[in-house]
């Protein structure tokens, strides 16, 4: 599972929020995959196995293979976009925050209405790639880009 540690709401009418203290199954969310995305394929594996569950959407993943090698390209590509599959119409943008080792250690996301996150997939991809990197720097996990 993954918790949620800090949330703050977004503008505009309708709002995507989860509460403080919320725990999720890791493979529902795209900053799930990333927590797991450093560690080595084995651990990955077993990690999904035993913590993958069915959504309320029936759309996430739940192979413990696929869900290996999806968290790795994610966390190499330093970001993570999952669409409907754990609520319906909701999107999570998400980019890790790495220690000083590499390692994920807390994720940055923007959760919103998923036909949102299409239309500016781009734009909040780089948005949430600048602020974990900006959050690594200031915390002093001087890792390259």
């Amino acid at each position: 599972m993954m918790t949620v540690i800090a949330m703050v709401e977004g503008e505009g009418h309708f709002r995507v929020t989860s509460d403080v203290g919320t725990r999720v199954p890791l493979n529902w969310t795209a900053s799930g995959r990333l927590l797991l995305g450093h560690l080595e394929e084995g651990e990955r594996i077993a990690a999904f196995a035993r913590s993958a569950r069915s959504s309320p959407t029936g759309r996430a993943e739940t192979d413990p293979l696929v869900l290996a090698r999806q968290s790795s390209e994610d966390f190499q590509r330093r970001l993570a976009i999952q669409m409907g599959q754990s609520e319906y119409a909701v999107a999570c943008i998400a980019a890790p925050i790495r220690d000083e080792q590499g390692a994920c250690a807390a994720t940055i996301s923007i959760v919103l209405a998923d036909s949102q996150a299409d239309a500016r997939a781009d734009e909040l991809a780089t948005a949430v790639k600048n602020a974990a990197r900006r959050i690594e720097l200031s915390i002093g996990f001087d890792q390259p880009s």
